[in-house]
């Protein structure tokens, strides 16, 4: 039998309990949805994602991920109620911040967006991807400046991001100081040697040591960022959130920070950095 508060959360959240709720039909329901999802099929992925929250309503992923599909569908609504709801449950989960963030930027609400960013960042300054989100609301807004000051922040919480550095170094790119985004592109290679977008960067610019075999290709964003959040090690992996509109944390010609989605572990190289993961509790 589910537990009073596992009755208490789905029932909050429209979920209907059904008989065997538990993680493993959990996890087997989200990577249903995850295929269906994939495949374009939004609200059969929706029925597998709402039966996997309301198997463990306190996983964020499985929040998230219904709240994407809804989007996807057009219910903003519901979508931004499981966003905050995935949030509440994880407060450090970067897609369901991305996903909502974009989501209100997107109808219009940026003032919101930034409001939900900067409060994240103020709230936990030691967790690196909240200002590397918040520097690309304020990059998205056209302001430098902040984008900059937001990731000297994320790479004060944690100076190994290699996220951190190739997204100021695309800040520097865009205001033409090529030099020194060869540098943070280089760093960043240092800390995460497999992200082909960011050796075509460096390429691109002409930068030593570094040979294109092919046009420099544009670099997708979070679907968001980077994610190196949630940053507990866990003990069984979940599967990481699906992704949303667009990649998350997407600066123009971006470069990922973080896939809010996966029905399994990204093959090396393909991300910027590792995608989520949940510890199972």
């Amino acid at each position: 039998m589910p537990s009073l508060r596992t009755i208490v959360c789905a029932l909050a959240l429209g979920l209907t309990l059904l008989p065997g709720c538990g993680r493993s039909s959990a996890f087997l329901n989200n990577q249903a949805g995850t295929r269906n999802f994939r495949s374009g099929n939004y609200a059969e992925a929706s029925r597998y994602f709402r039966m996997a929250a309301a198997d463990n309503p306190t996983n964020a992923d499985y929040l998230h991920n219904l709240g994407s599909a809804q989007w996807k569908q057009g219910d903003v609504a519901q979508a931004e109620q499981l966003f905050r709801r995935a949030i509440d449950v994880d407060p450090t989960h970067q897609p369901s911040y991305h996903s909502l963030a974009k989501m209100l930027q997107e109808n219009g609400r940026t003032a919101e967006a930034q409001n939900l960013l900067t409060a994240w960042a103020e709230s936990q300054p030691y967790v690196a991807q909240s200002h590397i989100e918040l520097a690309w609301l304020n990059r998205e807004s056209g302001n430098h400046a902040a984008a900059e000051d937001n990731l000297r922040r994320a790479l004060k919480a944690d100076p190994a991001n290699a996220t951190a550095l190739a997204h100021l170094g695309q800040v520097y790119q865009d205001q033409g100081r090529s030099g020194e985004a060869v540098a943070m592109y280089r760093r960043s290679l240092y800390q995460n040697y497999h992200q082909p977008q960011v050796k075509s960067r460096v390429a691109q610019l002409g930068g030593p040591g570094w040979h294109q075999s092919s046009p420099a290709s544009p670099m997708a964003t979070g679907q968001t960022v980077f994610a190196q959040a949630p940053v507990a090690q866990p003990v069984v992996t979940l599967m990481p959130p699906v992704p949303t509109q667009q990649s998350a944390t997407a600066f123009s010609q971006p470069i990922q920070l973080g896939t809010p989605i996966s029905s399994v572990p990204p093959a090396a190289g393909t991300q910027i950095s590792s995608l989520p993961t949940v510890a199972a509790h």
